[in-house]
This record gives structure tokens, C-alpha cells and sequence, in this order.
């Protein structure tokens, strides 16, 4: 799974750029990411229905129709349509994972190092799918790295139908979405881990989507110099997630992980918008920086939901993930004004105070 979206993630927006302007590429990624939004809503219902194997096949299936159209396809309708599919489906495939994965993590002293692992085998593929870029892209044709990133699922699909236990109506009784919402107001830590999902993943989705255009457009970055700026920039995932999940479940809390992620972040994607020449080792320095807080929190929001939550919990599960494509829904929308008016990295000076807000919602009681 992360080979597959992690070569593709950081070249969706160039690709589409080539199709459409810069306001309904914003546009683009509002639909696909609202469309998420519902898919997640309804997936207890589907897994209930379903069972879990069966809803995880069909998106995976999906996907791989979508990525591989994105790669040989250049109708500018069919292209859009199968960027919607594919955006949509992401959450999906995650959330199945998710509910696959907690019927295995049975003691939830584990549940930090278990979740770094998970984290740090996905980090491997994560850092060194951008590689791709600098061996598959030629001239701007983003073709074979599509390719890929749909062959990668095959294994994928094989490993569900060979592995997977379905989870059946039977063992998901949780699976109410907005009884989910109603008990957050009760379970306010919760409440604040899932804000904070929301605050980390429109960190991503700005990253994502206006990273390369800055790199490429503004800075003037070729697309080998961006492929391992990117190696660089996602090393700390790699590095970092394993020894801070079992450093939360042995010695120490989220909390303190969680402070200190919020505050390199911030001041990191702070120095951005002053980096206006093409000098490598400084803008490797910098990203590399960013994802080091982003690693920080991004584990230690993981295990400690994932403390509190059981297999069955399908509903608080679902709005942890919806985190992600609502932070795509809501980040364009903020950043199309400011790109409007200014430049892509000037946008970057209010992602710096909106990560700040993290430190507002740290959990009030430790998991220690």
C-alpha cells in the first residue's frame, strides 16, 4: 500500500496541472476528498454488510483501475475522474488495514511499538518510492511511475485473500458513526488526538499537493533533484516512528512526543517561504526537518488512539481516518485564496501558524 500511494502522491497535482488550472485543481481535490468523506461514513455499514475482506478487495480493485487509467489515459475528463476515484478510495483502503490490524494487537502495551512497526515498514517503501521519480519520470511524463503504483497493489490484493480473517456483521457493534460523535464530547482526549490527525494531515495535503509546484515552478527544481529531496525529506519517518512508539509504551508518554513535534514543525515550515534559491542541501535540511516533528506526532497520535480503541470500534475508527481526506476537503480552500493573491510560497508562512494550533490540543492525561 505505501508503494503504491507514495509514488504517486507528490506527482497527482503536476499531473493534473497539465489538464486543468490552478483553481480547479483546488477544486479537484475538494470533490475527491469529499467524496472520502462519505465513503468513510459509510464503511461500518459496508464492513457490517460485507465483511471487512470483501469491501477491502472492491476498493483495492478499484484503485488499481484507477491508477492504471491515470497512467494511459489523456482525456482530460477521464483523467479527472479516475484522480476523484483514486483520491477517494485511499481512506478506504487504510481503514480496512486499520480494522484488520486491531484484531491482532490484543495487549494495548503494545500497541506503540506495534503501530511503529507497522509505520516503519511502510516508511521504507515511503522513502524510497520517490526514487521513482528520478528513474521513470522523462520529460514530465508521469506514465510508469502510474504504472507502479497499480502493480504494487496486486501483491496487495493476493496477501488480503490469502491472509485477511473477515471481519463479519458479528463483530462490529460499534459501528454508528454519529453515536461515535456524540461520545467524544465524554471522551475528550479522543476528541483532541482525532483534531490533531485533522491538524497533521492538512500538513500532508498542503505538502503534497503544493510542495512539487513550488519546487518545480517557483524554485525551479528539476524532478531528479525533487525525487531525492524527497528521499531526504521522509528519512525521519523511517528513522524516528519505531524508537518513539516503544519509547511511549516503556518510558515515556505521547504527550511530551506530541509538544515537541508541534514546535519543530512549525518553525520549520516557518523558514520555508525565506528559501528562494535552488540550493539543495539547504532545502533537504529544512523538509527533512519538517517531517522529523511530523514523525513525532504522527506516532504518537497513532498509538495513543489506538490505546483506546477496539476492533469493534468501527465508528470512532472511521472518524480517526476521516481526518485525512477532510483535511484535502479544507486545506484548498484556504491555500486557492492565498496562491490567488500571492505566491505558493508565501502560502506557506499560514501552514506554519496552523500547525502551531496543534499545541492547543494535546491530551490532558498521559497513556504512561
Amino acid at each position: 500500500m505505501a508503494v503504491h500511494f507514495a509514488s504517486v502522491s507528490y506527482i497527482n497535482s503536476s499531473l493534473l496541472e497539465k489538464f486543468v488550472g490552478n483553481s480547479t485543481l483546488s477544486i479537484l481535490y475538494i470533490l475527491g476528498s469529499l467524496l472520502a468523506v462519505i465513503s468513510l461514513f459509510l464503511a461500518p455499514f459496508l464492513l457490517r454488510k460485507y465483511g471487512s475482506i470483501y469491501v477491502f478487495l472492491f476498493f483495492i480493485s478499484l484503485e488499481i483501475l484507477a491508477v492504471f487509467g491515470l497512467g494511459s489515459i489523456s482525456l482530460a475528463y477521464l483523467v479527472i475522474l479516475f484522480f476523484i476515484i483514486h483520491l477517494s478510495a485511499d481512506p478506504i483502503l487504510y481503514f480496512c488495514l486499520d480494522v484488520n490490524l486491531e484484531q491482532e494487537i490484543k495487549k494495548e502495551g503494545t500497541t506503540g511499538s506495534k503501530r511503529g512497526i507497522l509505520l516503519s515498514i511502510s516508511n521504507i517503501a515511503w522513502v524510497l518510492s520517490p526514487l521513482a521519480l528520478v528513474f521513470l519520470i522523462n520529460q514530465n511524463s508521469f506514465s510508469k511511475v502510474y504504472f507502479l503504483s497499480g502493480i504494487a497493489l496486486i501483491p496487495l490484493f493476493l496477501i488480503v485473500i490469502l491472509f485477511f480473517r473477515n471481519t463479519k456483521k458479528a463483530d462490529i457493534t460499534n459501528s454508528n458513526i454519529f453515536l461515535s460523535i456524540k461520545s467524544l464530547i465524554k471522551q475528550k482526549d479522543q476528541a483532541r488526538i482525532i483534531i490533531i490527525q485533522f491538524i497533521l494531515n492538512f500538513f500532508y495535503a498542503w505538502m503534497v499537493i503544493y510542495l512539487p509546484l513550488l519546487l518545480n515552478k517557483e524554485i525551479g527544481f528539476d524532478w531528479d533533484k525533487i525525487g531525492f529531496l524527497f528521499v531526504i525529506m521522509l528519512l525521519p519517518f523511517l528513522l524516528f516512528e519505531l524508537p518513539v512508539g516503544i519509547l511511549s509504551d516503556k518510558k515515556m508518554g505521547e504527550r511530551e512526543f506530541l509538544i515537541a513535534g508541534f514546535v519543530i514543525i512549525s518553525i520549520a515550515v516557518f523558514i520555508i517561504p525565506t528559501l528562494t534559491a535552488p540550493i539543495f542541501w539547504i532545502w533537504a535540511l529544512v523538509l527533512f526537518i519538517t517531517r522529523t516533528g511530523a514523525a513525532l506526532i504522527e506516532i504518537s497520535s497513532e498509538s495513543y488512539f489506538f490505546k483506546h480503541v477496539k476492533e469493534e470500534d468501527t465508528g470512532l475508527i472511521s472518524l480517526f481516518r476521516i481526518a485525512r481526506p477532510l483535511s484535502f476537503t479544507i486545506a484548498p480552500l484556504f491555500a486557492f485564496p492565498i496562491i490567488y493573491f500571492s505566491s505558493y510560497s508565501t502560502s506557506f508562512y499560514f501552514l506554519a501558524l496552523f500547525t502551531l494550533l496543534g499545541l492547543l490540543f494535546i491530551p490532558k492525561v498521559d497513556t504512561r
